[in-house]
């Protein structure tokens, strides 16, 4: 079999993905199950593809770069420190740099907002059904600790102070906008959540985690 015939049959073009080449190639034996022969056609078809982009990658020729081998070890595997794809593409036209945090990074930085962010889930199931605080105000102590923490996690980074301040504010405004827009949903003064009678324990928990966003990937 040709590869100009392997193509035709799978109904692909020469610059198919390999992702492409595999729908082509299962749609089309969903098609002829039933026949035995058209099945082999098609895989054959599946392997003659597969060994041209085998024979042009051993001959230094540029190929989808989709198509994985045994030999090669996938890039861009998920790991520890991957970024979110979300969160690349919030941050794509942001005139700040992104950057994958180290595993030890994490590490850190999610125990510590982790722990704040539990230690405001606390404070929030203590309140009165009211909605009135016992002491003082745990909320507003937190967020000035995780500003804090923010900053010195980003100018860690060798950042200046100006602009770690700047992503600081940034995350705090966009934690605060979706915050917000949570509390307002689930009204927790009206029916709590968890124990949560605080609208400013919600919002103070988006903050936190946006904290610990820009405090990882951005710079």
């Amino acid at each position: 079999m040709s590869v100009e015939s392997a193509l035709k049959l799978l109904g692909v073009s020469g610059g198919a993905s390999f992702d492409d080449i595999l729908r082509a190639k299962n749609a089309v034996l969903a098609s002829c199950k039933d026949d035995q022969e058209a099945v082999a056609q098609v895989e054959a078809a599946y392997d003659m593809l597969l060994l041209q982009s085998l024979s042009k990658r051993r001959a230094g020729k540029v190929v989808n770069r989709s198509i994985l081998y045994a030999d090669v070890k996938p890039s861009g595997s998920a790991g520890a420190g991957a970024m979110p794809k979300w969160l690349q593409t919030m941050v794509k036209n942001v005139p700040v740099s992104v950057e994958a945090p180290s595993t030890g990074n994490l590490g850190v930085q999610a125990g510590v907002y982790g722990a704040l962010m539990v230690f405001t889930f606390v404070s929030g199931t203590s309140t009165s059904s009211a909605g009135t605080y016992i002491g003082t105000d745990v909320p507003g102590i937190i967020l000035a600790t995780s500003f804090g923490a923010s900053l010195y996690f980003l100018t860690k980074k060798s950042i200046s102070l100006g602009k770690a301040t700047i992503i600081t504010v940034g995350g705090l405004v966009v934690g605060a906008a979706v915050g917000s827009a949570v509390e307002k949903w689930l009204q927790v003064d009206i029916v709590p959540f968890f124990g949560i009678h605080s609208p400013a324990v919600i919002v103070s928990e988006f903050i936190l985690f946006s904290q610990l966003l820009v405090s990882l990937y951005l710079r």
